[in-house]
């Protein structure tokens, strides 16, 4: 049993993964919701939620957090382009267990839930304002946590950290072929570098 996107309130639908045919190095690419681009690209603390839907129902797969720049677009940049540069374990296992579910032909959604601004008493150093501030997105990112470990007595599937679990075995034998051949370019560049300094 898994808690399904159907039972959360608070969640947009933003967008896709769908599967990726290009001379790019990536399994899939992002296919976002037109009418949700404000959202998108919104700086606003967000919460990211990764669904896999097999059917009528969407299961959670991950829950997780952002504040970088450029909004929710920049938050699956990087796992969009996770099989290229210099990735952490983190960001090449979440593309490749995002390619494993468009292979078994389920369908893999985006969804988020941003932080709004609350009006609070602001003390100075000589009197209070009232200002609009933004929750801290580690608040609400706890809190979508903890709702789902309270339902579920576990988190996510993909919360390999907050589980105390190791990445799949084939997660880690597929970034360790990456790191490998990675090095082994920059190995040969450096000596193409070393050979055209020798002749100049």
């Amino acid at each position: 049993m898994s808690i399904t996107i159907e039972s959360v309130k608070t969640a947009i639908k933003i967008g896709s993964c769908v599967a990726y045919s290009g001379k790019c190095k990536r399994l899939w690419q992002m296919n976002w919701d037109k009418a949700h681009l404000d959202k998108i690209k919104s700086n606003a603390g967000r919460i990211y939620l990764i669904v896999s839907r097999s059917g009528d129902l969407g299961i959670i797969k991950k829950i997780g957090k952002s504040e970088c720049k450029g909004g929710m677009k920049n938050t699956f940049a990087f796992y969009q382009g996770g099989l290229g540069g210099s990735p952490s374990i983190r960001t090449f296992g979440i593309h490749k267990l995002i390619a494993d579910e468009i292979e078994k032909q389920n369908e893999v959604e985006v969804w988020g839930i941003w932080s709004k601004p609350v009006k609070v008493q602001v003390p100075g150093l000589f009197d209070t304002t009232e200002m609009f501030v933004t929750p801290s997105i580690h608040c609400m990112e706890d809190k979508c946590r903890m709702d789902y470990h309270k339902n579920m007595g576990e988190y996510p599937p993909w919360n390999f950290q907050e589980r105390g679990e190791s990445w799949p075995e084939d997660v880690q034998v597929s970034y360790k072929e990456q790191v490998a051949n990675r090095q082994t370019a920059k190995q040969r560049q450096l000596k193409k570098e070393e050979k055209t300094n020798v002749k100049n």
